[in-house]
């Protein structure tokens, strides 16, 4: 939850105090932007990286040594982690997850690596996962990790189930990736006697709920011209009466 005015107040004089346990000062303007800068992160996770700080750093407290020391920061995985990711997505039979960061590298790194040049593509990868991660992390982005399907669809179930198991997947929006299931002989849709079977009984309940439709369409149709007759008759009887009620007479 993105930190509040109040959260943000309290956390300026953490921030303060964090500076001057580790010996340095730091300038209200400063130290606002600072809190500017972090306001999209929790307030507990601010908490939890300051308090990293204290203990881990000596003399000037920096945006990045917050930012390195947020939890989140952690969710991305190192160069060489990444790198794997893209080796593995060179077999189109696999399906890999990955982040935008590392969808990002691989772009940069695979015209290299379509020349046969493993070791510059790799170097060329890790300068530019770097980067994309630096910028995730200054502008307070945690991972966000999606899939790249590949051919083999027993794989692609595997990758995706594994990655909602762990969390980095929304079972609700990639449950339509999964490869539909098999379905036994012995089940409508599973050989074409079944389908036929199948069909002819949706074709039965089709007939009689057309049927059913049309007899009560019928019905209607048959009151409204009953009324409308009776409403004719009752105003030609109007019609043939005086003004004192006398019908008539020619």
């Amino acid at each position: 939850m993105p930190l509040t005015r109040q959260d943000a107040e309290e956390l300026l004089e953490q921030l303060y105090a964090t500076a001057e346990v580790l010996g340095s000062e730091i300038k209200p303007a400063a130290a606002t932007l600072m809190i500017r800068d972090l306001r999209d992160h929790g307030r507990g996770e601010v908490e939890q990286a300051l308090a990293r700080c204290r203990s881990e750093i000596n003399g000037r407290l920096t945006l990045a040594s917050i930012l390195d020391r947020m939890p989140s920061a952690n969710a991305h995985l190192t160069p060489n982690e990444a790198w794997s990711v893209v080796l593995e997505a060179q077999d189109e039979q696999r399906t890999i997850l990955w982040t935008d960061e590392i969808a990002a590298a691989a772009g940069v790194a695979r015209p290299i690596l379509d020349e046969g040049d493993k070791v510059g593509a790799r170097m060329a990868f890790i300068a530019a996962y770097e980067r994309e991660v630096t910028n995730a992390k200054t502008e307070g982005r945690a991972p966000r990790w999606w899939p790249s399907l590949g051919d083999n669809k027993e794989l692609r179930r595997e990758a995706i189930e594994k990655g909602i198991e762990k969390g980095l997947l929304p079972a609700p929006k990639v449950e339509h990736l999964l490869p539909a299931p098999e379905r036994p002989q012995d089940e409508p849709g599973g050989n074409p006697e079944n389908v036929k079977a199948a069909l002819d009984q949706l074709r039965s309940i089709l007939d009689e709920s057309n049927s059913k439709a049309r007899r009560e369409r019928e019905e209607r149709e048959s009151e409204l011209e009953r009324r409308r007759q009776k409403m004719l008759d009752e105003a030609e009887k109007r019609m043939s009466e005086d003004p004192n009620g006398k019908r008539r007479t020619a």
